[in-house]
């Protein structure tokens, strides 16, 4: 199915405006979310982790068919979907979600992670591998046309740019994320892409379902 890619536009602009910018409440669990794709099968994980000893206290999956392309930009449309229906099986609800995208750092200040916060109304933050939109001075990404920065460049095993989603701050953002980073990566992230790797294992040898309402993590 193509992407109206005005029509998806209006949403992010419109939506933009809900962002909240507050500081972090008191975090005890944190969430890392992402999504793999075996063709037309997208595999979404949810792994909630405690913060005082990085231990699991839950994780969820969910199998859901990808009718959606990736598009620029566009990235919550495709994977919003499998990330909620994961996120939504948690029976340990986080405090904090980070998500394997961008929050504010974005061209219309609303990617995946500021998405997925202003659906939940939760804190939620951005944590990419990769610059997406900005200039990059130093340890920040900054608007180039307004100069107001954007994200926190973290070095976790390489350059994380870490950014607001929405209900957070960028300063409480990169303390939490700093606190994550372990071996090289942020962990719940990690920990949560690695559930997706077994996912695809077990998707390829027939061992999960690909209906809507029958996930279940291997």
């Amino acid at each position: 199915m193509p992407l109206n890619i005005e029509a998806a536009r209006r949403v992010q602009e419109r939506l933009a405006g809900r962002v909240v910018f507050l500081p972090l409440p008191p975090v005890e669990i944190v969430a890392g979310l992402d999504v793999a794709y075996v063709g037309d099968t997208a595999l979404g994980a949810a792994v909630a982790v405690r913060l005082a000893d990085l231990s699991v206290a839950d994780r969820a999956c969910s199998v859901t068919k990808s009718v959606v392309p990736y598009v620029p930009t566009f990235l919550a449309f495709r994977e919003l979907t499998p990330m909620l229906r994961a996120y939504m099986k948690l029976r340990a609800k986080p405090d904090v979600i980070l998500v394997d995208g961008h929050g504010v750092a974005h061209p219309r200040r609303f990617g995946i992670a500021s998405h997925l916060g202003v659906v939940l109304g939760k804190p939620t933050i951005g944590v990419a591998k990769s610059r997406l939109y900005g200039v990059e001075k130093g340890d920040v990404v900054v608007d180039p046309e307004t100069g107001e920065v954007l994200a926190k460049v973290v070095n976790c095993g390489g350059k994380r740019y870490v950014s607001v989603g929405s209900h957070a701050t960028l300063s409480d953002a990169v303390r939490l994320v700093e606190d994550l980073c372990r071996g090289g990566d942020v962990y719940p992230l990690k920990a949560a892409h690695d559930l997706t790797q077994v996912m695809k294992k077990a998707w390829r040898r027939g061992a999960l379902s690909h209906d809507e309402y029958g996930d279940s993590c291997p």
